[in-house]
């Protein structure tokens, strides 16, 4: 018996270890380290859980926990699911990492273009006004003119940032990818 739970304590530190790391993952990614927690724990678990669940396991409140949830949810790196004759809704995690990455990521280089390209956008009429101003000062104009040639050229990266997320999205460079480092890893 004492050797039993020597093993299950054993265990539950490995387990422990791994949610710390993604945990601490997410949050070098703008997550809190609590929904990373949250994430960790439906990912170590086999089954689906309910809120009620993953407050026991996680010992956090109910509101934070639907919080968590929910932001898990927008990510789509949960997922609900439905069992026949449970009233309580529950949540598993998205197990596959490939996935995880293009769901996680694709969402924030999304944000990270549609930010930008609407700064780019705005911005540009302002500097070419400046550089077309008779009035404007030398300086102001030179600088105006340089700091436009800069932001216009940013153009090409976001445009390609955008293809990037669209073929990671339908599926296609994602899919590529992941076979060929299969391929090339002797993994299935």
């Amino acid at each position: 018996m004492e050797k039993d739970e020597h093993t299950f304590e054993k265990l539950e530190q490995a387990h422990a270890i791994i949610k710390d790391g993604i945990a601490d993952t997410m949050d070098i990614y703008g997550v809190n380290r609590s929904v990373g927690q949250l994430y960790a724990t439906l990912y170590l678990n086999d089954g689906p859980m309910t809120l009620d669940d993953l407050r026991d396991e996680l010992g956090m409140s109910k509101g934070s926990m639907s919080i968590g949830v929910r932001k898990l949810l927008e990510e789509k790196i949960i997922h609900r699911v439905y069992r026949k004759g449970e009233r309580k809704d529950l949540y598993e995690a998205e197990k596959d990492f490939f996935q995880f990455f293009i769901s996680f990521f694709t969402r924030r280089w999304e944000r990270e273009r549609s930010v930008n390209l609407q700064a780019v956008k705005q911005a540009i009429p302002l500097y070419e006004a400046l550089v077309d101003d008779a009035e404007t000062p030398d300086e102001v104009r030179a600088e105006a003119a340089h700091t436009l040639k800069k932001i216009t050229a940013s153009l090409e990266y976001y445009e390609f940032l955008g293809l990037l997320v669209e073929q990671f999205q339908t599926g296609n460079l994602a899919k590529d990818l992941v076979e060929r480092y299969k391929n090339e890893n002797g993994t299935s």
